[in-house]
């Protein structure tokens, strides 16, 4: 398919929210991502990068007096408009602190946090139980069961595989216990698990009680 020259200068124009995409892409975990949500995310990063820029010049044109000009309208209207490099090159540095900016705000689950202190969502915004489990505080410190080969893990957590592709684990400060007699085999500094999800019973010790320890009596009594 060949490129006209309009296509090719809307695409310089929407670089920086593509850059700012493909930054959010690589520092944070999420499910497959679909063409066109690929599309539409880069789209909207790229407005949003705009419109910090537009947000940045009125500031300046207020204090110092100073009429800067702002390109991008006038080229996404104007196919004779010409290209102002200089605009692109500063809004693409601004697409860069985008990137950071909303992967801090992903990794870090603000607008989750955000939704549960005000009681409009009880999502915890991992990608599956697995996720919101091993980011926890609490399962730093954890005993593993692996009931298939009769063994038994306690250590901490360092790192842990997200996604479905692999089930790892990489514990520190490790006892291998024999899980059904309790009987220590040996201690090591670092063990790595590569083990299937569904093989394996993990305890979290550090784990608090609920307010909900106490369990309903059977029959309404």
């Amino acid at each position: 398919m060949e490129l006209t020259e309009f296509t090719l200068r809307i695409i310089l124009l929407f670089l920086p929210g593509i850059i700012s995409f493909i930054i959010i892409d690589n520092l944070t975990i999420h499910k497959e991502i679909k063409v066109h949500q690929i599309l539409i995310h880069s789209l909207l990063l790229g407005f949003l990068s705009y419109s910090f820029y537009y947000l940045t010049l009125q500031i300046i044109n207020v204090c110092i007096a100073v009429d800067f000009g702002f390109a991008f309208s006038e080229i996404l209207l104007n196919k004779d408009a010409k290209l102002d490099f200089a605009e692109l090159a500063v809004v693409t540095g601004i697409s860069v602190l985008v990137g950071f900016l909303f992967s801090f705000l992903i990794n870090y689950k603000v607008l989750y946090r955000i939704a549960h202190s005000l009681k409009i969502s009880r999502k915890f915004g991992d990608s599956d139980v697995w996720s919101y489990i091993m980011n926890s505080k609490a399962s730093e410190w954890i005993i593993i069961r692996d009931n298939q080969l009769d063994l038994m893990y306690e250590g901490w957590i360092q790192a842990f595989s997200e996604g479905s592709e692999k089930d790892e684990l990489f514990l520190r400060d490790v006892k291998v216990f024999v899980n059904s007699s309790g009987d220590e085999l040996y201690e090591i500094p670092g063990l790595y698990l590569p083990r299937k999800r569904e093989n394996l019973a993990i305890e979290f010790p550090l784990f608090e009680f609920s307010k909900f320890k106490e369990r309903p009596k059977k029959g309404g009594e």
